[in-house]
């Protein structure tokens, strides 16, 4: 069976997402490597930014199709969300447990 013009479509927009996750882990991860803490937000997202494209590369049509488990893809993607909402909440509930105030907070 041949390739339809909207199969292209969606191999190349998935090439495209992959590439700004790629271009956001650099510039995450080089965030991350100049703080050395990764208690730091910045190695966090980095964190999850591996884990979001893990699940991409998985779920990929040319790659799920070798995998005996596609949907593997899918769980990693879920994961990846779970562990970004579990992050943002701990990071709240710490800030405002110390008395911090968040940005969004501040009166301008």
């Amino acid at each position: 069976m041949m390739p339809t013009d909207a199969d292209n479509l969606v191999y190349s927009m998935n090439d495209v997402t992959l590439g700004l996750l790629l271009g956001s882990l650099i510039i995450f991860g080089w965030l991350a490597y100049r703080s050395k803490n990764i208690k730091k937000f910045q190695f966090q997202i980095s964190v999850f930014i591996i884990v979001w494209i893990v699940g991409e590369v998985i779920q990929n049509k040319r790659i799920a199709s070798l995998i005996p488990l596609p949907e593997i893809g899918l769980l990693i993607h879920a994961s990846s969300m779970a562990f970004l909402t579990v992050m943002l909440w701990l990071r709240l509930y710490y800030s405002k447990r110390k008395g911090k105030t968040m940005i969004e907070d501040t009166e301008g």
